[in-house]
């Protein structure tokens, strides 16, 4: 009798993880100093409007935060943000604002308005 490889539940549970895992990608900093580590989650953009979630891994938290961001008149607000996952993010947008040039803000609305 034929029978497949004897592969531990422990072990399909670990790969059905990984396939499924949020791809994260580092958004370069233009300025040293921030401890913090960006990573972009997901991005989609409508017209010159790029929504994205990104998250800042920092010493002692993780933040999750939604913005938009509008690449021809270089304008974000912030959707809303949570410390304990993205699907805890409570919407909540803010007024659009400046991007402080070197901020994360503005290294994160440059990475994804190049995408």
């Amino acid at each position: 009798m034929n029978r497949l490889p004897h592969i531990p539940l422990v072990l399909c549970f670990a790969l059905l993880g990984q396939a499924f895992a949020q791809q994260e990608t580092l958004i370069p900093r233009s300025v040293a100093g921030d401890r913090g580590k960006y990573f972009l989650l997901n991005s989609k953009r409508v017209g010159s409007v790029v929504r994205a979630l990104h998250k800042r891994v920092g010493v002692d938290s993780v933040v999750y935060t939604k913005t938009e961001t509008d690449c021809k008149t270089m304008l974000m607000r912030e959707i809303g943000n949570s410390e304990e996952s993205p699907s805890h993010i409570k919407e909540s947008p803010t007024k659009w604002f400046e991007l402080v040039p070197g901020s994360s803000k503005s290294d994160l609305a440059n990475f994804v308005c190049k995408l």
